[in-house]
C-alpha cells in the first residue's frame, strides 16, 4: 500500500465565494497597517476548521489572523517570487479568480505555505523514532490481518507496539512501498489498511509533522 499526504487546501471553497461588501463589515482588530473584521474572522473559523478539524476560539483566530496577515504582507514586499510560486501551486488546484475574498487568499496562502514545511519535515526529517510516537498516542493499532493479500481477513491484531510493522510501515513511507508483510507466530501476513484507517494515520503524521515544523516555521514568518 503506497501511503500518499493529499494536499490539504480546499475543493469546498466555493461554499464561501459570497457577494458581501467587506466595507459593512464590523473591524475588530486594526493595528500595524493589519485590519480584520468580523467577516474575516467567520472565514478563517471554517478554513481553519476543515484544515485541522478542530474548532477555534475567537482569540486564537484572531491571533492566527495576525500572523497569516503578517506572512503575506512580507512576502509581497520582501519576497514575491515566492508569493507567486505559490499563487500558481493554488491555481492549480482552484481558480483564484473566483475568490472573492481576500482573507480567503491569504489564509490559502498561509495554510500552502505551511503545508510546503510539513511535506519537505516528513520527507527529509521524519524518522522512525517520530512514527512510533504516534503509534503510542493511539489507543490501540487494530489492523487486519491476511494470508491471502487482503482477499480474505484472518484476523485483528493490535500492531501499535509491533516492531516490524513499524519498521516495514516507515519502510513505505519513506519508499513508497506496496509491500506490507509481518510475521507473527513464525507466520507471513498482510497488513490490510483500508482507506479509512490509513487516513487516520496519515492525518495524525500530518499534525505530528505540523507540531514539529512549528520553531521552523516561525523563523520563516519573522525573518520576511
Amino acid at each position: 500500500m503506497v501511503y500518499r499526504f493529499k494536499n490539504k487546501l480546499f475543493i469546498f471553497l466555493c461554499i464561501f465565494v459570497f457577494m458581501i461588501s467587506y466595507t459593512e463589515a464590523n473591524i475588530i482588530y486594526d493595528k500595524n497597517n493589519i485590519i480584520i473584521t468580523e467577516i474575516d474572522l467567520d472565514y478563517y473559523k471554517k478554513l481553519h476548521s476543515q484544515q485541522y478539524s478542530e474548532i477555534v476560539n475567537t482569540s486564537k483566530a484572531i491571533k492566527n489572523l495576525v500572523i497569516i496577515k503578517k506572512l503575506v504582507n512580507n512576502l509581497k514586499k520582501n519576497n514575491p517570487i515566492f508569493l507567486e510560486r505559490i499563487d500558481t501551486n493554488i491555481s492549480n488546484e482552484l481558480d483564484i479568480e473566483n475568490i472573492k475574498s481576500e482573507i480567503i487568499l491569504d489564509v490559502l496562502r498561509y495554510f500552502k505555505t505551511r503545508n510546503e514545511f510539513i511535506y519537505n519535515y516528513i520527507k527529509n526529517d521524519f524518522k522512525k523514532d517520530d512514527l512510533e510516537n504516534i503509534f503510542n498516542s493511539f489507543n490501540n493499532l487494530n489492523l487486519p490481518l491476511s494470508d491471502n493479500n487482503c482477499l480474505t481477513i484472518i484476523k485483528l491484531v493490535d500492531l501499535k507496539f509491533n516492531s516490524e510493522f513499524i519498521s516495514i510501515f516507515y519502510e513505505n513511507l519513506q519508499n513508497k512501498s506496496e509491500d506490507l508483510k509481518i510475521s507473527i507466530d513464525d507466520s507471513d501476513y498482510n497488513v490490510c489498511i483500508n482507506e479509512k484507517n490509513r487516513k487516520i494515520i496519515d492525518n495524525q503524521i500530518f499534525k505530528y509533522a505540523d507540531i514539529m515544523i512549528e520553531n521552523k516555521f516561525n523563523e520563516f514568518i519573522y525573518a520576511q
